[in-house]
């Protein structure tokens, strides 16, 4: 029997682009195709499963501007800024963090565009967010790293 963590480990690897995707990670957890169907659907019903879907990697898409919003907001506001900020086309990730500097109320919204005009329109845009006090921008330079979670585990490796 597959664990609910083996299991999602494996399919956090991705399938392959072929005919019948489940039949590959069925044979690597020795299950059958509705074995696994069956399992990701009751993980998904259970809730240990958000959702299954295709992850798109932006840049060979054409989207090369990419930059991680800081808008800060007032307390009272923060959940109506952070769902306006979120039905914006070009934000694709909206957290609730501190800033660096402590202050709370902090959104980070990630913003993606194929050029400078989507992410300089969806700035103005949450600059225009009642209760928006400020909206720092950080520009991303290159991505050094990027992976879907899996396999994530508290024991810290000490290899080197």
């Amino acid at each position: 029997m597959v664990s609910d963590r083996e299991f999602i480990d494996a399919a956090a690897k991705g399938l392959r682009l072929e005919a019948r995707p489940f039949k590959s990670l069925a044979e690597s957890l020795e299950m059958t195709e509705q074995e696994v169907l069956d399992k990701l659907k009751d993980l998904i019903e259970q809730g240990k499963v958000r959702r299954f879907a295709a992850s798109v990697r932006h840049q060979p898409m054409g989207f090369a501007v990419n930059a991680m919003l800081m808008v800060r907001t007032d307390k009272e506001a923060i959940e109506q800024v952070g769902q306006a900020g979120s039905e914006l086309a070009a934000v694709s990730h909206c957290y609730q963090r501190p800033h660096p500097d402590g202050d709370a109320c902090c959104l980070y919204m990630m913003v993606h565009g194929q050029d400078d005009d989507p992410l300089q329109k969806t700035v103005a845009a949450i600059r225009d967010i009642p209760g928006v006090r400020e909206v720092e921008v950080c520009r991303s330079l290159a991505e050094l790293k990027k992976t879907s979670l899996s396999g994530v585990s508290t024991e810290v490796s000490s290899e080197k």
